[in-house]
């Protein structure tokens, strides 16, 4: 008979893995053939893989993807995007992450960039590395308004996007910008730069930035430590991505 009160403390102890398998073990005849070692060692497995695939959805959560199911296994390599199968697989690997390079990706709209940063993004919640997606005018209105509500919220809010192992800033410059938003972009990019590894995905090459910066000296500098040593990516191709999803 199983021991209900063992399977209540394994639940207390939020071991629901672990008591999960213990009643399919209690269930199947064929766990009883299986010596304590064998069976010990499933039920760890079952806890670990259960709290693995927890940790991996709270990352996804906590990363507010546009596009939660955005995955490399479903980025298309149509012949007019010019995209490298291989490059990409490799970047996929969070290799650039762990060195703190940046990948910055170009392209028109409707090209699959945000796709591309996303499935980039679904890769390094994979490892294990904390991510955030967020579009530029939506991270600027944040730190703004962080910063209304005094010094302290607002450096406890940049603290925030300074240590995401990846961040990735869709919608870069589209618009050009003000010059307090140039003062709270330089801030935290400078923080990030040789320590954290950020995706710039744009309509615009880096040098075409430097006009929709107001501020000369700060668009460089923010160019600068985005674009030195970044990995880039220009897609190519006159059809829309999400025409081509419909055909």
């Amino acid at each position: 008979m199983l021991d209900h009160e063992t399977v209540n403390k394994l639940r207390y102890m939020k071991l629901t893995g672990i008591a999960e398998a213990l009643k399919e073990q209690h269930d199947d005849d064929a766990y009883q053939e299986m010596g304590f070692r064998d069976r010990f060692a499933l039920l760890v497995d079952r806890e670990f893989c259960k709290r693995q695939h927890g940790r991996l959805q709270r990352l996804i959560n906590g990363a507010k993807f546009e596009n939660p199911t955005a995955c490399v296994e479903d980025i298309r390599y149509d012949d007019d995007r010019k995209l490298d199968r291989s490059f990409i697989l490799e970047l996929a690997s969070c290799s650039y992450i762990r060195h703190a390079r940046n990948v910055v990706i170009v392209g028109p709209t409707g090209a699959g960039k945000s796709f591309l940063a996303q499935a980039l993004g679904q890769a390094a919640c994979r490892r294990f590395l904390k991510t955030r997606y967020i579009q530029l005018p939506d991270l600027l209105n944040e730190l703004k308004m962080a910063r209304i509500k005094g010094v302290e919220a607002f450096n406890r809010l940049r603290k925030q996007f300074i240590k995401y192992d990846l961040l990735i800033i869709d919608e870069w410059l589209l618009f050009p910008i003000s010059v307090e938003d140039t003062q709270l972009l330089l801030s935290l990019v400078d923080r990030r730069h040789n320590h954290q590894a950020t995706i710039i995905a744009s309509q615009f090459e880096p040098a075409e930035w430097l006009d929709q910066i107001p501020v000369p000296v700060a668009a460089e500098a923010i160019t600068d430590r985005l674009c030195s040593q970044a990995y880039n990516i220009v897609i190519k191709g006159k059809k829309s991505m999400r025409e081509a999803a419909r055909d």
